[in-house]
């Protein structure tokens, strides 16, 4: 069987001309180099500590589980496994208003300058 392009096809390929490969003027910007650079360090190092956080915990489950078990206050059915877990949200929530304040206030500004063409 032949799989090759018909010859009306093969001249409207071949007369079609591809552009070279050009580099968007934006890449070689240093104000939006510095914005995905910030971005980026900023993401991976909050990931970094949700996985540190969390990691923690399962470990502390998994290799000591009556550290968490042990009750807060002696005869009461609370243990400190509870506090703790209400603190990896209150952190999870933190990590995620750290990012929306940098996102919305210190990255904006960059994108709003870079896109305004203002110089630093």
């Amino acid at each position: 069987m032949d799989h090759s392009l018909p010859a009306t096809a093969a001249a409207a390929i071949g007369s079609t001309a591809v552009p070279a490969a050009t580099t968007h003027p934006l890449l070689n910007d240093a104000r939006f180099s510095y914005l995905v650079r910030r971005r980026r360090t900023l993401a991976w190092s909050l990931t970094f500590v949700m996985l540190a956080i969390y990691f923690a915990f399962i470990l502390t489950l998994a290799f000591s589980p009556r550290l968490l078990g042990q009750p807060i206050v002696q005869g009461q059915p609370a243990t400190w496994g509870i506090p703790v877990g209400f603190g990896m949200f209150v952190v999870t929530f933190a990590l995620v208003a750290v990012y929306v304040y940098q996102a919305n206030s210190v990255h904006d500004a960059i994108v709003a300058d870079i896109r305004e063409g203002n110089e630093q």
